[in-house]
């Protein structure tokens, strides 16, 4: 990746505010800071990006690129962070890199091993994908509790507590802040070669069917 890239990434899948400015290869990383209210999140969120622009001593034209956690996680922190890039390139247009929510979870555990990320998506369905030393071993995908009852017990992260019984699986703690691995994943995943085929768009991934469509299914 090019050192000299300034980068301002955000992510809100699991009720988290975090972001990240990377400017010349040094990292700006924002506190914790959780938010239920998806109204107190979204007049919350661009202050806390021009905070870490000012102590990278950038500004907002000074930025070549935006990184989103685009998911899967809760609809409502995917959507609020997609609207708040797409209002900031409005006019920038600047290339957007897509990164998985989980593979930013997955990074939060300190551990090469391969290891699930398992995460609540209610109405009794959960995100899940398997990783290892930063990379994916099966694609993200959105499965029913009973499924993931039937996987072999293996190492976990999650965020909220599981909706199955999993004591005979090792949950592994959150140890990297999720601003340092939302950055860090953003390095892992960008190279030169990929810039200019990045969107200008937010484009999150839900995964999870909405009510409507599963009610077409029944």
């Amino acid at each position: 990746m090019n050192d000299s890239l300034n980068i301002l990434a955000l992510d809100t899948a699991f009720g988290e505010i975090s972001a990240a400015v990377l400017c010349n290869g040094e990292p700006f990383l924002s506190r914790p800071n959780h938010s239920d209210h998806g109204k107190t999140r979204s007049t919350t969120i661009v202050p806390i990006l021009a905070d870490l622009l000012a102590q990278a001593g950038l500004s907002w034209e000074k930025l070549d690129l935006l990184a989103l956690g685009a998911g899967p996680g809760a609809f409502t922190g995917l959507r609020i962070a997609a609207a708040t890039l797409a209002g900031i390139n409005s006019e920038m247009k600047l290339p957007i890199l897509h990164l998985s929510s989980l593979a930013i979870t997955a990074r939060q555990a300190i551990t090469s091993e391969p290891l699930w990320v398992i995460e609540d998506a209610r109405a009794g369905e959960a995100f899940a994908g398997r990783y290892a030393a930063g990379q994916s071993l099966s694609a993200d995908r959105c499965i029913s509790w009973q499924d993931v009852a039937a996987f072999e017990s293996s190492r976990f992260v999650c965020h909220n507590d599981p909706a199955i019984d999993m004591q005979a699986w090792k949950r592994l703690e959150l140890l990297i802040p999720r601003s340092a691995a939302l950055l860090s994943e953003a390095e892992q995943v960008l190279s030169d070669s990929v810039i200019k085929q990045l969107p200008v768009y937010p484009d999150p991934v839900y995964l999870q069917r909405s009510q409507a469509e599963k009610n077409l299914h029944v």
